[in-house]
């Protein structure tokens, strides 16, 4: 045996292309995720003209996708259990894709405000299972590129954000600033599909979980993200 053979030997294994598909896909829902918070604020003086709302109101379009974004995040990781990772991402992005058309076609303040909200919870899901995903499908010498590419494409929400939604509000209609969404998570959900391996569920666990304590939490943070958000008023 060579000296050459040992090291090549103990050379790490590469991921293949379906963990780097798994790894875009997670930056993608987080992408969209941030990208959907700041989206709406350009286009909000029209959404409000339109729904007739005021614009007192109009800040509670915003305010209840920041609200259910925030109680979602810490159950994350518990949902993942229950349901397995490649299913409770398929169903957050298929529901969010669902809640996107919702708000696209809202008429009024009530239905806009619950497509938000919708929003909100399956959105914010897809933020922490980016990490989730470099950590368990790529090796470890490589999981610093997959946090450097899912830490840049994340930041290019709030950026991109109000640029996007003015820009489609401009030439096209608000309502494309929820219907970009659409074709996104068809390819979202492909490489879920293709990079993600199927896991069992526990659904024990919902019997187990503390509901006093969700709810309390849901509560407290509910609470302090509208105070910090509406406290001024």
């Amino acid at each position: 045996m060579t000296a050459a053979e040992p090291q090549a030997a103990e050379r790490p294994q590469n991921a293949d292309i379906t963990a780097w598909l798994a790894v875009v896909a997670g930056a993608i829902g987080a992408l969209m995720a941030t990208l959907d918070i700041s989206i709406v604020n350009s286009s909000l003086p029209t959404i409000q003209g339109e729904i007739g709302a005021s614009s007192t109101e109009g800040t509670w379009i915003a305010t209840s996708y920041l609200v259910s974004e925030i109680v979602i995040i810490p159950l994350t990781a518990w949902l993942e259990r229950v349901f397995g990772l490649r299913r409770f991402l398929l169903i957050m992005a298929s529901l969010f894709m669902g809640f996107s058309m919702a708000c696209g076609f809202s008429s009024n303040l009530t239905e806009m405000i619950i497509g938000r909200v919708g929003q909100g919870f399956t959105g914010g899901a897809m933020i922490p299972t980016g990490m989730t995903i470099i950590a368990t499908r790529l090796p470890r010498h490589q999981q610093p590129i997959g946090t450097a590419l899912f830490g840049s494409t994340l930041i290019m929400g709030p950026v991109f954000g109000p640029l996007v939604g003015g820009w489609l509000t401009e030439n096209y209609s608000w309502h494309y600033a929820f219907f970009i969404n659409l074709p996104v998570c068809a390819i979202l959900m492909t490489f879920l599909i293709v990079g993600l391996k199927h896991q069992p569920m526990k659904l024990d666990e919902l019997k187990q979980a503390d509901w006093m304590g969700i709810l309390g939490m849901a509560a407290g943070l509910g609470g302090l993200t509208v105070v910090l958000e509406e406290g001024n008023r």
